[in-house]
């Protein structure tokens, strides 16, 4: 059964590396992932897409919505909370070194 979880981007707080590493994921769960931005809403095929679709809608407004829909969305969920700790001790890291 296909369930949905969504999550929202900002500008001040967007990191590539964390969104390469999530549709990584993604990809090999086989879900699928859409951005909304405030006009339109993109379905994403491909890694590059994604990022581009997020730097255009992150230029122009301070969020964006992201939205993974399938039957390991509620893993997923699991995934980026992990990514986000993981990211989070990365800036300490850097900080203090």
């Amino acid at each position: 059964m296909k369930s949905i979880f969504s999550f929202k981007v900002y500008a001040v707080a967007f990191h590539v590396k964390q969104m390469i590493r999530f549709y990584r994921y993604c990809e090999k769960m086989q879900q699928t992932v859409y951005v909304y931005g405030k006009s339109k809403v993109e379905q994403i095929h491909q890694l590059p897409e994604l990022l581009s679709v997020l730097i255009a809608n992150l230029s122009r407004d301070e969020e964006c919505l992201v939205v993974v829909e399938g039957d390991k969305a509620g893993q997923l969920k699991n995934v980026l909370a992990t990514l986000r700790k993981r990211m989070v001790l990365e800036n300490k890291a850097v900080c203090f070194a």
